[in-house]
């Protein structure tokens, strides 16, 4: 039931794309999407399927401990254990959470949305292989990287509020600080662009220098059982000079338009350098939804709608067809 749900949002994104109608996002897609998560999370809880990150998570609703593994990030393990004990259910409350991230990428979406188009974005991201692994099994780092996503979305107009939710989202999941880079480059308070770079890359430095000896990521902790941080630095890579190709006549253009690239790349180099795999493979999957987010807005600029949605459908089948091919998704569409 699984792959057949993963299928049916892939052709029906595929749709949504070529049509860019809200409509479609709000009474079809979305709708579909959340049914796709009560299989998910009936395969787990009822159906003991292949969830076990899920399960664990579901025991942990049930935790009393206050050790400092669960202090650090209080935001999620408390927040779990508040809605388990306000349903008493691990299905419900997980249910409660699905609700509550959709929600928040769709407010991402709309906040991108221009014109009456560009409705997809939510679309592209929902059956993205990241975010795939990440609700179907690392779910506190997948919804540290929503909430993240949802604050650089808002950092242009209300800064307030998306530092509040950088903030939160660390306490959600403490790999969250490490894409700090990304905000600052972005925005950081009324600073020029070049002085953002700058920052960013002293920053970038600084994390490079002190993190790999004192931060490690275990064997057990990886969510696609393959490591992906190789070629998460060469798709980093090729776009990066892609688009230092494609605004070679103005670089600075090729900032403002992706942000994201320069820190994720030389994060990803810098850690794949300290054989950091883990790491730089747990940080690529957090990349991938922001440049992607980049990557869209630049494509709502381009007037031709035949290109644009090009783009866009191409975005879509790079990072969600890869679901279908790797052995350790597959497992969970079983």
């Amino acid at each position: 039931m699984e792959l057949i749900g993963f299928i049916v949002l892939l052709v029906l994104g595929i749709a949504a794309i070529i049509f860019d109608r809200i409509e479609i996002l709000k009474y079809l897609y979305i709708p579909l999407l959340f049914s796709f998560m009560v299989i998910v999370r009936l395969n787990a809880f009822v159906f003991n399927a292949f969830e076990i990150d899920i399960i664990t998570y579901g025991l942990e609703m049930k935790a009393y401990s206050f050790d400092i593994y669960y202090l650090r990030e209080f935001v999620f393990w408390f927040g779990i254990r508040i809605l388990y004990f306000i349903t008493q259910s691990e299905l419900v409350a997980f249910l409660l959470l699905d609700i509550l991230w959709i929600y928040l990428l769709y407010k991402v979406s709309r906040k991108v949305s221009v014109n009456k188009i560009g409705n997809t974005l939510l679309i592209i991201l929902a059956t993205c292989f990241p975010f795939f692994f990440g609700y179907q099994n690392i779910y506190r780092q997948f919804f540290a990287t929503i909430v993240l996503l949802y604050s650089y979305s808002i950092i242009d107009d209300r800064s307030n509020r998306s530092i509040f939710f950088f903030f939160v989202s660390i306490f959600i999941h403490n790999l969250s600080l490490l894409i700090l880079p990304l905000f600052i480059i972005k925005k950081f308070f009324t600073f020029k662009l070049n002085d953002r770079l700058v920052l960013s890359s002293v920053l970038v430095a600084i994390y490079l220098l002190v993190l790999p000896s004192i931060l490690s990521l275990k064997d057990g902790d990886d969510p696609t059982k393959i490591d992906l941080s190789i070629l998460y630095m060469i798709l980093f890579i090729f776009l990066f000079l892609f688009y230092i190709y494609k605004f070679r006549g103005n670089i600075l253009n090729f900032i403002l338009i992706v942000p994201s690239l320069i820190p994720a790349t030389l994060l990803t180099i810098g850690f794949v350098a300290y054989r950091q795999e883990m790491i730089a493979e747990r940080l690529g999957m957090m990349f991938i939804p922001f440049i992607i987010f980049d990557i869209y807005n630049y494509s709502l600029l381009i007037q031709s709608s035949y290109k644009r949605k090009l783009l866009q459908l191409f975005l879509l089948l790079l990072f969600s067809v890869p679901v279908l091919l790797f052995t350790s998704s597959l497992m969970f569409l079983d």
